[in-house]
């Protein structure tokens, strides 16, 4: 642009016109302020937590309420019978399974066993095996008649709160069913508001659900922009490498995961369990343990446990399939329903179908369906959010991750050191040497030059993945509506944004302030001798202090 200018203003020249003209430069556009309220409406479409009911109106237990039955941890208040029987006989059948898996090797049975009696346990949450929703189960009637209402009462307000029009549906299904839902309520939302667009905001889980509606009703060209926050469309990387059996685990990731959770979601536990797991990692008995189970029961006890309950729970659900990455399908695939030809393949074949037409419709084409409608004049932006430790069971445990899943994914595509690290000097300096030195983060963890849309991808960092705050979704819900592609540029905010703990509001990120982290990021790798002894002896110090209270507390 420079250059055209410039020749442009010889050309003049040349010509004897005055120069003037061009001495003075346009005035720089004043910052946009993001707003929760627009003049266009917005469909929110969200991740999965609404409940669900079954066909008698009673709320169906989540995976994780289901399992606490079968220990005995929790009681059904109305009806105590029902936390009895069935649940205790449920799990001695899954002992006794265990025993004869360990003392007479008969695995398959307790395989058996255990995907069978966790089935019936979750069972009312499941999905049947052609990824259908089981005995009339269904979204709350709330979120139904919410729908309703808004697909039929008519609105012609002057601005719509980012919240107004938020679109319900049943999680669990096939998102490219859920895309035909999904574009009847757009379509009455823009007939109630004399609007011939909106914008489309997908958060979490719901962002695949929007890439499913733009494979599907793209070409309508009923979207003025996409926002995504903290968004699935990439994969969710626990759910997709621990689904495909890539686990790997160590006591660092656990405690710090645990720090995080008891911070994020006000866990409860004594910090014994803390200091415990820091010195069984310190003294290498994890690792020692690590080894001797990898080479004796891993395959047996983890990877055949995995498969068993895989089918029990989660991944009966098709929406949950759209988390899976590129990467890890095929080993997904392989991993939960077995070879071409297995019986897991026959019997599945319904909900495998839904599997891979999503794979081939839309996992397979998201960058392509983004880029394409970018280039058709519609908006893109996202949010990314980071500065706790992932779900410690994968490979990938260890990546810049909101806790959920890693910046990568969520931010399509930034390149990303691990959360003790930063990214490698001679890497920086390359990328400042191309001119891309702005989208390095200051705390230098994250190079936003390599996303699918680097100059309106927002990183949040401080802010964990359950933590949807104000600017955020501000910011998205502009871009969603403007009438331009808005970038970086356009706000009076920086594109890495962390979280003021005092204030709780988002600030720009600095290498002052950048150290958000609830644990001290310390790579056990790079640790010098001298520093892992030093731990050592201060972990055991801590477990025998622990301790010695613990016996004071029991005496009285």
């Amino acid at each position: 642009m420079k250059k055209t200018v410039c020749i442009l203003l010889a050309v003049f020249l040349i010509l004897g016109v005055a120069a003037p003209a061009f001495a003075q430069e346009e005035p720089a556009a004043a910052p946009i302020e993001p707003s929760l309220s627009q003049s266009i409406p917005l469909v929110k479409v969200l991740g999965d937590g609404k409940d669900i009911y079954d066909e008698n109106e009673q709320k169906v237990p989540k995976f994780d309420q289901a399992l606490k039955d079968m220990l005995g941890s929790s009681e059904d208040e109305e009806d105590p019978a029902k936390d009895g029987d069935s649940t205790k006989d449920s799990s001695k059948n899954i002992l006794l399974g265990f025993a004869k898996a360990i003392l007479a090797g008969q695995y398959e049975e307790y395989y058996a066993i255990l995907e069978k009696e966790i089935a019936e346990l979750t069972e009312p949450l499941q999905m049947d095996e052609n990824g259908n929703p089981r005995h009339g189960t269904h979204l709350e009637n709330d979120g139904l008649e919410e729908n309703q209402q808004k697909m039929t009462t008519p609105n012609r307000a002057a601005s719509y709160r980012y919240d107004e029009y938020n679109f319900y549906y049943d999680w669990r299904k096939d998102p490219l069913e859920v895309a035909d839902e999904l574009d009847a309520y757009i379509e009455a939302v823009c007939e109630m508001t004399g609007h011939q667009q909106v914008g489309l905001i997908g958060r979490c889980l719901g962002a695949n659900f929007v890439l499913a509606y733009l494979a599907k009703y793209g070409s309508k060209n009923r979207i003025t922009g996409i926002g995504f926050d903290a968004g699935m469309a990439y994969g969710h990387t626990a759910m997709s490498e621990s689904i495909s059996g890539k686990f790997q685990t160590d006591g660092d990731s656990i405690n710090r995961y645990l720090t995080d959770f008891r911070i994020n979601y006000d866990l409860e536990y004594d910090d014994w369990v803390l200091e415990m797991i820091d010195f069984l990692e310190r003294s290498h008995v994890l690792e020692g343990v690590g080894v001797a189970v990898k080479e004796t029961i891993y395959e047996k006890m983890v990877e055949g446990v995995t498969r068993a309950l895989a089918l029990a729970t989660y991944f009966t659900i098709p929406s949950y399939w759209s988390c899976v990455s590129a990467a890890d399908y095929e080993d997904a695939m392989l991993y939960v329903f077995g070879p071409e030809g297995s019986e897991k393949r026959q019997q599945y074949a319904g909900l495998i179908e839904k599997i891979e037409n999503y794979n081939t419709v839309v996992r397979q084409h998201i960058d392509e369906l983004l880029t394409t409608f970018a280039a058709n004049g519609g908006n893109v932006g996202a949010v990314a959010k980071y500065g706790y430790q992932m779900t410690p069971i994968c490979r990938s445990r260890n990546l810049v991750s909101d806790d959920y899943t890693s910046v990568h994914n969520a931010s399509l595509g930034a390149t990303t050191s691990e959360l003790y690290n930063t990214l490698p000097d001679d890497y920086i300096r390359a990328q400042q040497e191309k001119g891309l030195g702005a989208y390095i983060s200051p705390d230098k963890q994250v190079d936003a030059s390599t996303c699918l849309f680097p100059d309106s991808t927002w990183f949040f960092k401080g802010v964990y993945h359950g933590n949807w705050t104000d600017l955020e979704q501000a910011i998205l819900y502009t871009v969603a509506v403007a009438d331009r592609q808005l970038t970086v540029n356009d706000f009076a905010y920086t594109q890495f944004l962390v979280l003021n703990k005092e204030t709780g509001a988002p600030e720009p990120m600095t290498a002052e302030n950048c150290s958000t982290e609830n644990w001290k990021a310390i790579d056990p790798k790079t640790e010098e001798r001298p520093s892992r002894l030093m731990r050592f002896l201060t972990s055991l110090f801590n477990v025998l202090r622990h301790l010695v209270n613990l016996i004071k507390q029991k005496l009285g």
